[in-house]
């Protein structure tokens, strides 16, 4: 084929793939290059608001389909068991807004992904409601019929009670708005940890686990502690949700890798299927080609998006070392527990809760990651802390699979 048939032919494969294929997908994905060319962000949010009352009604149903007592009994038999696989704790604090369901959503996603669970064999459900005034936490009280439910203020365990930090539990003045979400924080974690589990998994109530959490976890665990080279059993906690708007495409030299092994993947395509057997000139030439043609579809695409691939299965999760923010969703093993909420003790006033903790683990010298995609979707577009603040509703566009 001579040069200008194949330049003739690869424009029409650009034109029509960047017309018609790419281009009306950007408009409706978001963190897409056109998603905000083409959607104005008050209509995004009012999709965000539509999708959020439906996935609260799915979750009035499932509760509805459910007998109370068994589904509680599922849990209560558990909790004194000598020993849990796994313990997961949502912590919850009462909304300006009581109508948004946040909390409602996430105790029966979890809820229904763990008694469908076959990863971890014994765990264990509760709510931690850290409201001040904790009867006044309705969505908390109406959900305490399903699930257990403890409490921060009023009505402690006994195991609480003996906590060394239970002074500053109890303590309800004097505090700033994030050094109260630290100790609340603190007394969740250690509530989780004195039912004795080998992990503890750390909710917010505005996050809603994906379909294949607890199975990408459990696999990730088996291949940290048998297949990295060497084995590494220690680490101190995984993320398990890191905001979208910062896993772009940016200009920092792992990502700027990642852009080139996309442009080395598909310009091996293009040769393989056109090339494979033409003269250097032309494999070269197709080589080029094909490593811009992807390279210009990730772009547009952006890197959220590419990383909807590794969905496919649980072996395509990466796992990377974690960075400083945010806490939605995080899962702990039980070593570290104790030393951690030393630390928080005494850092509560320092620093914001998610800094407190990076800042333990490079202190300590330990190993944390950051699982990639996000196995949680943050749902909270309007913030506990932060009244009538909305954060960018593009977030808050998905499905759950």
């Amino acid at each position: 084929m001579g040069l200008m048939k194949i330049l003739l032919w690869q424009t029409i494969l650009f034109v029509c793939t960047f017309t018609l294929i790419i281009y009306p997908i950007c408009i409706k994905l978001p963190y897409s290059k056109f998603y905000y060319v083409f959607n104005k962000e008050d209509s995004v949010s009012l999709k965000a608001e539509r999708l959020n009352a439906e996935r609260h009604d799915k979750s009035l149903s499932y509760f509805a389909s459910l007998q109370a007592e068994s589904s509680k009994l599922f849990y209560v038999g558990m909790e004194n068991s000598n020993h849990l696989d796994l313990v997961v704790a949502i912590i919850s604090v009462k909304r300006k807004d009581g109508t948004l369901g946040y909390l409602t959503q996430a105790v029966a996603r979890m809820d229904k992904l763990l008694k469908k669970d076959v990863y971890f064999k014994t765990k264990f459900l509760f709510v931690c409601n850290v409201d001040q005034n904790p009867n006044n936490h309705e969505e908390a009280k109406k959900l305490e019929k399903y699930i257990p439910v403890k409490y921060r203020f009023g009505n402690a365990t006994g195991k609480m009670n003996a906590s060394p930090y239970n002074s500053l539990y109890q303590k309800q003045n004097n505090f700033n708005t994030y050094q109260k979400e630290t100790i609340d924080y603190m007394f969740c974690l250690e509530m989780a940890h004195s039912m004795n589990p080998d992990y503890v998994l750390m909710m917010e109530d505005d996050t809603l686990p994906l379909p294949m959490s607890l199975e990408v976890l459990s696999f990730k665990l088996k291949w940290l502690a048998l297949f990295r080279n060497p084995p590494m059993k220690t680490f101190a906690y995984i993320k398990l949700y890191y905001p979208p708007k910062w896993q772009g495409f940016a200009n920092e030299f792992k990502r700027i890798l990642e852009v080139v092994a996309i442009g080395a993947l598909g310009a091996s395509c293009f040769v393989f299927l056109f090339a494979s057997r033409g003269k250097r000139s032309v494999q070269n030439l197709y080589f080029v080609i094909g490593a811009v043609y992807f390279i210009l579809i990730a772009l547009f695409l952006d890197r959220q998006n590419v990383l909807e691939l590794r969905r496919m299965t649980a072996q395509f999760y990466s796992l990377n070392i974690s960075p400083g923010c945010c806490t939605p969703a995080m899962f702990y093993q039980k070593w570290v527990i104790p030393d951690l909420l030393k630390y928080l003790s005494f850092a509560n006033s320092k620093y914001h809760t998610d800094i407190a903790i990076h800042s333990f683990i490079t202190s300590q010298n330990l190993t944390a990651y950051q699982i990639e995609p996000n196995l949680f979707v943050h749902i909270g577009m309007y913030t506990s802390i932060h009244v009538n603040t909305r954060k960018d509703p593009q977030e808050f566009i998905f499905n759950m699979y």
